[in-house]
């Protein structure tokens, strides 16, 4: 990853900062965005204590312009972008959908959805022009299957999936390569909150999506977090780039299913 630039959303909390971390160990120049100005200001501090070269930008992914500044700011400093990480996410309300604030559900789709789209803009507007780029955009096991009274989250990371096959035919032949990944579900970011949402809360349905988290990680279903970080490494490297607009799992035989792409297009 050396030489590399990389754009993460939502890259000072959570899984997000693991990435951020980990890519920079790999020695990209790693830029983060966020809300929380605290968050991001203290991830940099950290990580910058390890060697690693990361900046912060605070913008919020559904404001286009600003992720526009985020971009022209990486291009002042460094000069290209290579990936964009499209990790920023709203978990959405929790209930049933027929009584659900319909605002509270619509955030949910203009950060999971619209943000990514913006983002993906944005970084276009260089990789395009360069003719190389790779966009990795965070998708769910929630968009892949049925996820009641957490439509909010099902459904935008559903559309998200959309959005990446999509974008992914349109690419194909202009050098910038579009992933989707799921990181599968790790004790990080939304899922740890939700674990401790099970015990704290007075929230029937938070409290709910809290014991099936808690199940899930009580019978092995979690992917251990080192795991969901070396996949994105590689993607992010360009290892997978055969398999832009399919789904990659945190846990799949990579090179496996590398090469059976490769044999399948000969």
């Amino acid at each position: 990853m050396r030489d590399s630039t990389v754009l993460i959303t939502g890259g000072a909390k959570g899984l997000g900062r693991a990435f951020t971390e980990a890519l920079g160990q790999a020695g990209a120049r790693v830029f983060i965005t966020g809300r929380d100005t605290a968050a991001l200001q203290e991830t940099v501090e950290k990580l910058a204590a390890d060697g690693i070269l990361v900046e912060a930008v605070r913008a919020d992914v559904t404001d286009g312009d600003a992720m526009k500044d985020v971009v022209a700011r990486i291009m002042d400093v460094s000069g290209r972008l290579d990936v964009l990480v499209n990790n920023a996410v709203d978990p959405g309300p929790a209930g049933p959908t027929a009584d659900i604030d319909f605002d509270a559900w619509w955030r949910t789709q203009q950060v999971n959805v619209a943000g990514p789209l913006l983002s993906a803009q944005a970084a276009l507007a260089v990789m395009i022009p360069a003719g190389r780029g790779r966009i990795i955009n965070l998708v769910s096991p929630a968009g892949i299957k049925r996820w009641p009274y957490a439509t909010a989250y099902s459904v935008s990371k559903a559309a998200l999936l959309k959005l990446s096959e999509n974008l992914a035919a349109e690419l194909r032949s202009t050098g910038v390569t579009v992933l989707s990944y799921n990181p599968g579900i790790v004790d990080a970011g939304l899922t740890r909150a939700g674990i401790e949402f099970a015990g704290t809360t007075d929230d029937p349905w938070l409290a709910r999506l809290g014991r099936w988290a808690i199940e899930a990680r009580d019978s092995g279903a979690f992917t251990p977090l080192d795991t969901a970080v070396k996949a994105l490494v590689r993607l992010a490297r360009g290892d997978a780039d055969v398999l832009a607009g399919l789904v990659i799992n945190a846990e799949d035989d990579l090179d496996t299913r590398i090469s059976e792409r490769k044999a399948s297009s000969r």
